[in-house]
């Protein structure tokens, strides 16, 4: 979808801005930046808003999930004009190994904490990590596209370790995506596992989630104890463990999530303080859980370094999961959420919820995705 700019600007800049925004959240952060950057004061600042800055995925995606570099037109205005403006409000960037290097010298990121780059295992690293023969410690955190199977032990003995003579120790985490899994023959969970039966150095777990809605398959495996400080796309599936250096996680499954996984959340990363969950899924146990009149053995979940929260793409059920004090207990007024306007509406019961109202209270700030907080619900949300 594009936008020309010609004709549709007079007509943009005529709209509410809950109007304008609920149309151009229907389009891609990129698009929203090129095309109303410049255009005139009001669209200038619409496009500035963190929405559509603090995550660019600059590159395009086609057939079979391959990826190409956006066109030289393009790359070459958000190189020259945008990304040097917006630099300072860019958190997360997705790029492609061949236009990498040109936008990441573009201009200084200081608050880009996320960094994922396409097709760079085989062409970038690899090739780069060979080359490091007198390496004796290596430290590697890297999620990655694969063509044929998943990234396993004997993959990583052959290409990497069997390079590095001197490697005393070797901690990663590393998480191999997979599109049309149906496809191809991809390997257990148990053959996985098996690949490192040779590696001297400590345990390595491995874990495989089949996304069958996506189509598409994840396989993890890290070295533990696992002294990383992020776990992405924690599912269901996730077996457990202590990882008290871990801060920031995401959780993303097409099953749902019960209480009690969120209580799992909480032992295996006491110290986390960033959650983004991505589940369309309702609890299961809910209703059941509601119907019952003794909640004695229900344990009410405490996260006292969370300090962000992101819901965008969350059923109402896990905002509830966190917002009603007898799920979950937030600490005091340090929690930021990240949140669509009318999932808080519903679930606060447009903000007039007794269980909600204490951990309300408690939220220091607030990205509302649609609309902003109305007067009357200020009271609700005393420290925001």
């Amino acid at each position: 979808m594009k936008i020309n700019m010609e004709h549709s600007s007079v007509e943009l800049n005529d709209l509410p801005d809950e109007i304008l925004m609920i149309i151009l959240k229907k389009l891609c952060n990129v698009e929203v930046l090129y095309s109303l950057k410049g255009v005139n004061k009001r669209l200038n600042a619409v496009a500035h808003d963190s929405i559509f800055t603090n995550r660019l995925t600059l590159m395009r995606r086609v057939l079979d999930h391959r990826t190409n570099p956006l066109p030289d037109a393009i790359l070459d205005r958000f190189c020259l004009q945008i990304l040097p403006e917006i630099h300072h409000k860019i958190k997360w960037l997705n790029l492609e190994s061949s236009s990498m290097e040109r936008i990441l010298h573009a201009t200084n990121y200081p608050n880009l904490y996320g960094l994922d780059i396409i097709n760079v295992y085989d062409e970038l690293i690899v090739p780069y990590l060979q080359r490091m023969s007198n390496l004796e410690k290596l430290t590697l955190n890297l999620a990655t596209f694969v063509k044929n199977t998943f990234i396993d032990g004997n993959e990583l003995n052959q290409n990497i370790v069997s390079y590095m003579p001197r490697l005393r120790i070797f901690e990663f985490y590393i998480c191999s995506n997979h599109y049309r899994p149906k496809q191809i023959y991809l390997p257990s969970k148990e053959y996985i596992q098996h690949t490192f039966r040779d590696f001297k150095n400590d345990q390595v777990s491995s874990y495989i989630d089949y996304f069958q809605e996506k189509e598409f398959s994840l396989c993890h495996i890290y070295s533990y104890p696992y002294n990383l400080k992020y776990y992405y796309t924690i599912t269901n599936n996730f077996p457990g463990g202590l990882f008290k250096y871990v801060q920031e996680v995401s959780l993303y499954d097409e099953r749902s999530f019960e209480h009690e996984f969120f209580l799992r959340i909480q032992k295996s990363f006491p110290f986390i303080k960033i959650v983004s969950i991505k589940n369309s899924k309702p609890q299961n146990n809910k209703l059941c859980r509601e119907s019952k009149n003794d909640n004695q053995d229900f344990s009410i979940i405490k996260y006292p370094y969370l300090i962000n929260l992101t819901l965008y793409d969350a059923h109402d059920d896990y905002i509830e999961e966190f917002l009603v004090d007898t799920n979950i207990c937030l600490p005091d007024n340090s929690v930021h959420i990240n949140i669509d306007y009318e999932q808080l509406e519903r679930v606060t019961h447009n903000f007039t919820r007794d269980s909600t109202r204490i951990n309300c209270a408690k939220l220091d700030s607030l990205c509302l995705n649609g609309r902003r907080l109305p007067e009357y619900a200020k009271d609700y949300f005393p420290h925001v």
